[in-house]
Formats: C-alpha cells, sequence, structure tokens
C-alpha cells in the first residue's frame, strides 16, 4: 500500500504543477488527463492494498484507463510533429478500446449475449493489459522517430518516463502469464517503480517549451482539476483514516469503518453542493492559480447567451442574472431610464415591479455617465468613500441587499444601471472586476438600446398596419355615407325648392368637416383645431356629458375654476373621455368617478380617480400604456391609454397612474399652465 500512496502523492504534486507552474509551457489537456489517471489509478490500488472493498472491475478499469491515458499523451505528440495519419488511425484504436472499458463497466446491465461476451473479456484482463502495454511501446517507437532531432533532447525524459510504466507492466503481465504465479514482488513495488518514473516525468516536462503557442488551459478545466485533486486527496484521507478505525476499533471496526466512510461522503457531497462553497474554491484557484482572476473568453460567452438566448425567462431578468454572477453573486435587478426620464424597475430579483422610479439624484447619475465607475454601495452605506462621490439614492442605501451600481452607457448617454446584491462569499473589488463589469456594461447598454429602437420599430410597422385597416374602416362609414346618399334620392322631388338646397349644403359641408377630421385622425395626420386656451373644468364638465351614458356617473370636483392651458381641445378632450370610460367600465355601479381640476406650482393638473377593482404595479409597468395589447377582446383596439400617454407627452405633459388592486385608481394628467396665469392657490398635492 506505501507504494501506491507514494505513487498518489508524486502525481498529485505533479498535478498541481501542471496547472499552476508549467501551465503555460503544455497544451494541458493530455498531461493533466494522464496525471489525473494515475491519480486516481494510485488512489485504487492504495485502497485494494489496504484491504477495502475495491470492485475488481474498478482495478481493471482504472488500469486501462490509466494506460488510455499515456496513450493520448503519445497520439498527441504524433499530432503535433506532423504524423497526422498515424496520430489519426491511432486514435481510432483508444476509441474501440474506451468503448470495451465503457462496456465492461456496465456490463451487469447489458442483454445476455452481450453480458457473456464482456465478461468473458473481463476474464482474461491480463491479456487487454498486455496488449496495452504493447500497444504504448509502439507509441513510444512512433513518437521517437517522427520527432525531429531539435526536439529529441526536451522530449526524451518523457519518452524514457511513459515507455517505463509500459515496459514494467509488460514484464509483469508476461510473467503472470507465463508462470501462472502472482509475481507478488512486481505487485508491491510496482507503486514505487511509478513514482521514481514521475520524477523522471517531472524532469522532462520541465524542459518542455515548444508547446507555449497551443497551450491554453481554461479556468473551467483548472478548477475542475483542483477540485478532483482535492476531492481525491480527500477520499485518500478517509481512506487511510477508515484503516486505522477498522484496525483500532476491535469488534466494532467494520462498523466503525462503514459509518466513517459514510460521514465522509455526506460531507463531500454537501460541499460539492454548496453554491457558496464553489464560489469560494472559484475565487481561490483564481486568485492563485492565474495572474487573472477571470477567463474572459467564458465569460463573454456566458453574456452573450444570456442576452440572444430565448425562454420563459425575461431578457431583464436574464441581464440581471449574469451581471451578478460576474462577481460571484446571487441576485440583481435591472433599472432603465423611461422617456419621462425617470429610472425604472424592469426586472430581477433586486428590481419588483413596485420598487421606486428614480426621478430624482440626477448629480449620481450624471456621475455615473461621467465616470463610468461602478459604484460600491456599501462604501457609501458604511461612510468609508474617500473620494466625497454623490451618493446614491436614499432607498438604495437602506437596501442593504445592495452592493454595487454598475452603469448602462451608450452612445445617447446613461441607458440605466444594474444594481448587484452582495456576494456569496467574501471578496474585495479590485480593478479586474471593475473592468469586467464596465465592459459588460458596455455590451448590455448597446444590446438593450438596440432592442428599444427594434421595439420602436416594430411599433410604427404596427401603426402602418393600423392605418392600412383605418382606410378600409373609413369605407365603411356608413351613416356619413348614408347622409348623402338622402341628398340624392331627395333632389328628384325637391329639385326646384331653394329651402331643400340650403338643407343639402349644409349636410354635405357637416359630412365633409366630419370625414376629414375623423381621416386625419386615422392617418395619424394635423387636426382640423389648433391648440388654443382651455379652461380646465370647462373641459372635465363637457367630458362629463359627453360620457353621461355611462355608470357611475363622472361628477367634476374643480378646486380653481381659472385653470387653463394650452392644447389642442378636441384631442384632450378625447383623452378624458377614454379614461372616463376606462373608468366606468371598472367601477361597480355603486363606486365612484371623480374628476378633479388644480394647479401644483408650474403644471395644471386634471385627475381622475375611481373605486374600481384597479390594478397591480406589474400591469401598469408592462401592459397599460403598450399599443395593441388590450384586456376588452374584440371591442377594442389596445391604442387608448397609448395614445393618451403621447399627446399628453407631445403637449410638455405626463402621465401618472396610481393604483390599488380592490381599491381604485387614480389617472393623473399634468399639463403646463397657460402662459397668463399665476402660480398660485387652490394647488393640488403633487403627489
Amino acid at each position: 500500500m506505501l507504494g501506491y500512496l507514494t505513487s498518489a502523492a508524486v502525481y498529485a504534486l505533479l498535478l498541481l504543477a501542471c496547472v499552476t507552474l508549467w501551465r503555460r509551457r503544455l497544451t494541458g489537456s493530455g498531461l493533466a488527463a494522464a496525471f489525473s489517471a494515475q491519480l486516481g489509478w494510485s488512489i485504487v490500488m492504495a485502497a485494494g492494498a489496504a484491504g477495502l472493498p475495491v470492485a475488481f472491475r474498478l482495478l481493471i478499469a482504472t488500469e486501462y484507463l490509466r494506460d488510455l491515458a499515456w496513450a493520448l499523451v503519445l497520439t498527441h505528440c504524433l499530432r503535433g510533429q506532423g504524423a497526422a495519419r498515424v496520430g489519426r488511425s491511432l486514435q481510432r484504436l483508444v476509441g474501440a478500446l474506451v468503448v470495451l472499458v465503457i462496456l465492461g463497466a456496465v456490463s451487469d446491465r447489458l442483454p445476455g449475449a452481450t453480458a457473456s461476451l464482456v465478461a468473458h473479456l473481463t476474464r482474461y484482463w491480463l491479456w487487454g493489459g498486455l496488449a496495452l502495454s504493447i500497444f504504448g511501446l509502439v507509441l513510444v517507437e512512433q513518437v521517437a522517430r517522427n520527432t525531429r532531432s531539435a526536439h529529441r533532447w526536451t522530449l526524451k525524459h518523457v519518452w524514457l518516463a511513459i515507455g517505463g510504466l509500459y515496459a514494467w507492466d509488460l514484464c509483469l503481465f508476461s510473467i503472470v502469464m507465463l508462470r501462472g504465479s502472482s509475481a507478488r514482488e512486481f505487485w508491491l513495488v510496482r507503486g514505487f517503480v511509478d513514482a521514481l518514473l514521475g520524477g523522471l516525468l517531472a524532469v522532462g516536462v520541465g524542459r518542455i517549451t515548444e508547446w507555449e503557442s497551443a497551450a491554453f488551459l481554461s479556468p473551467r478545466v483548472v478548477f475542475f482539476n483542483a477540485t478532483l485533486l482535492a476531492a481525491s486527496l480527500y477520499v485518500l484521507v478517509m481512506a487511510v483514516g477508515s484503516y486505522f478505525v477498522r484496525e483500532l476499533g476491535g469488534s466494532w471496526g467494520g462498523a466503525g469503518q462503514v459509518l466513517f466512510l459514510a460521514a465522509g461522503a455526506l460531507v463531500l457531497a454537501v460541499a460539492v453542493l454548496s453554491d457558496q462553497f464553489r464560489a469560494w474554491a472559484r475565487v481561490t484557484v483564481a486568485q492563485h492559480l492565474f495572474p487573472y482572476r477571470y477567463d474572459y473568453r467564458s465569460e463573454w460567452q456566458k453574456l452573450t447567451r444570456a442576452l440572444s438566448q430565448s425562454g420563459e425567462t425575461p431578457v431583464y431578468d436574464r441581464i440581471a442574472k449574469v451581471m451578478a454572477g460576474f462577481v460571484s453573486c446571487a441576485s440583481g435587478g435591472l433599472w432603465l431610464r423611461d422617456a419621462e426620464g425617470a429610472y425604472a424597475p424592469v426586472g430581477g430579483d433586486l428590481a419588483p415591479a413596485d420598487a421606486p422610479h428614480e426621478t430624482g439624484c440626477q448629480e449620481f447619475f450624471d456621475y455615473l455617465l461621467e465616470n463610468e465607475w461602478v459604484f460600491d454601495v456599501d462604501e457609501a452605506r458604511a461612510g468609508a468613500d474617500r473620494r466625497q462621490r454623490p451618493n446614491p439614492p436614499p432607498w438604495m442605501l437602506e437596501n442593504p441587499r445592495i452592493w454595487l451600481a454598475v452603469p448602462l452607457i451608450c452612445e445617447s448617454g446613461l441607458l440605466g444601471f444594474v444594481a448587484i446584491g452582495q456576494p456569496l462569499t467574501s471578496m474585495s473589488l479590485s480593478w479586474e472586476e471593475i473592468d469586467l463589469l464596465r465592459a459588460a456594461g458596455r455590451q448590455v447598454a448597446s444590446f438593450l438600446a438596440f432592442e428599444q429602437a427594434a421595439k420602436r420599430l416594430a411599433e410604427a410597422h404596427q401603426f402602418e398596419a393600423m392605418n392600412r385597416l383605418s382606410a378600409v374602416l373609413m369605407h365603411d362609414l356608413r351613416h356619413l355615407v348614408a347622409q348623402q346618399a338622402l341628398v340624392v334620392q331627395n333632389a328628384a322631388r325637391h329639385r326646384g325648392n331653394p329651402a331643400f338646397f340650403d338643407d343639402a349644403i349644409l349636410t354635405i359641408e357637416d359630412s365633409v368637416k366630419r370625414m376629414t377630421r375623423l381621416m386625419d385622425e386615422l392617418r395619424g395626420g394635423v387636426l382640423a383645431e389648433q391648440s388654443q386656451r382651455v379652461v380646465l373644468a370647462e373641459l372635465g364638465a363637457e367630458a362629463a356629458r359627453r360620457c353621461a351614458g355611462g355608470v357611475p356617473a363622472a361628477t367634476l370636483e374643480a378646486g380653481d375654476r381659472s385653470v387653463e392651458t394650452v392644447v389642442n381641445r378636441e384631442r384632450l378632450l378625447q383623452v378624458l373621455e377614454h379614461v372616463i370610460r376606462n373608468a366606468q367600465e371598472a367601477t361597480p355601479p355603486d363606486g365612484s368617478v371623480t374628476i378633479r381640476v388644480g394647479q401644483a406650482g408650474s403644471r395644471a393638473i386634471i385627475e381622475v380617480a375611481d373605486t374600481g377593482e384597479g390594478m397591480d404595479a406589474q400591469f401598469i409597468r408592462d401592459r397599460l400604456f403598450r399599443p395593441f395589447d388590450t384586456t376588452k377582446g374584440e371591442r377594442g383596439f389596445g391604442i387608448g391609454a397609448y395614445e393618451a400617454r403621447e399627446y399628453v407627452r407631445k403637449c410638455g405633459g405626463s402621465v401618472e397612474v396610481a393604483s390599488t388592486p380592490g381599491r381604485g385608481t387614480r389617472f393623473i394628467i399634468r399639463l403646463p399652465l397657460a402662459p397668463a396665469l399665476a402660480v398660485t392657490a387652490h394647488a393640488l398635492p403633487s403627489n
């Protein structure tokens, strides 16, 4: 057992050196895999020598895989030296041997005839070991033959070491087969021989300098190998410990050994499945084994997948998650600037639908834009910010879950920001994290800007289709056509009556005006009426009269009946009609719909409040103002709320909706006051 433990220790050190000291001078794939296979073989053999219950097929599998791993290293050397045809042929043979090993491992689950064949092959495993040894020596000869003389000094120790492994196995299996004995002495010193050849490998690999251009070792592979190495050493320690438990436990030794191994396996499983442990291990490996903490190629591929993939998870949630994942955080939130300049939450678990819309702290957002800096909220929260930077919004400081604020900057300015939650394991923010997050923020901002432009283009196409539909609908306005038809029908009987002609002219004039106005509205053209001074109290009363047929009836509460604004009267009246009718449809007959008029500062305010069913924050954010999204089925096009908001914005105003499910909704329209008005009395609360 001691020889195999020595071999395990030697190849564990070689594997560690392969992923640290030599990683820039090796291909990484071949030698790291071979050292790992040799380490696994040594551990299994040591466990078997210690008397632990190791399956015979596991011993055979590790024996074969060890030989195959070194064979793959040699075929890689062949491919690297130009013997491509020989290398491809040998790799096909290696693949066939791998299939045989896999069949041996699962032979118990194969059909009867196949299982019998595999069992027969397993029974003659010595022949397989002998064949692999001969095959390995042939590979060594091929590598030596196809290597240029300039490189032989570099690789000769590697050939000798791998050839020595195969030669010792050839002698061992030959003696066992020819003499029919167990060759116990050869088995006892086999681990020591492999350990000595490992020293020769260390000398040979240390000389290699020609593979640097082809060498690339992914941090993911290093993390996997480091985890495998740690797990192997842990299993080795557990095996030795269980051996002493069995030897010193007396009559309870066997039971104690089983309990010891079960507890160790449980601890290993808990550690491997722990997100916090994996995050700590990843950071530790990156800090100690790499000059850079991140594999930027892998991280960029991760970001690209998050931006491009489609699925049930919204893209805003994917962006928040991948940005947080860069710094081993589990939570994040995305805020984007809306048309009114406020930063609204759109995705991520740190940005729920009812999270605050940030309209203040302009100095903070200007700082993010000018410096393109990742802001450490923890520093500002603890008062440890020595650079005297502007404070973030109060709600951000009051939320202990938020750690960082990453700006999203594109050509048009600050598009938004990503809030990143606290890391799974303690870590400091270095220049590498800052650069990675800044670059990722730039990429995300470009993607979001493109997506917003695509949405605007799609909406324009939808409106274009709507215009075509409207042209068809205009031909179906039969009540207008009926007026003209009636004039034509009566013309034959009243042709000589001057009063008939006067009425006909008035009818035609009225029809032309109405049709012209309707066509202009449907085509998005300019309305016949121009902007003018409008008294909001009178406008509210007129809207209430037009909606008198609905229930409950709308009532007017005008705090100041002199409040005026400059708008297109007919358009604003249509906006109010739409809001009032929606409120009536959402309110039971015993409820109320109230119109309030007033002013706050330099703004005229008209508010429609109801006691209806209300709306949740997510519906208001995602659907209320989205064109062609309707809850009325075939009775509506879903453009009323969108057109109302767009017209108010066109007039320099804003629309605010405050709603509570089950309690009602307040639809608040803010418009600039008419220039001649004084900004005084009867003000409505600004909120």
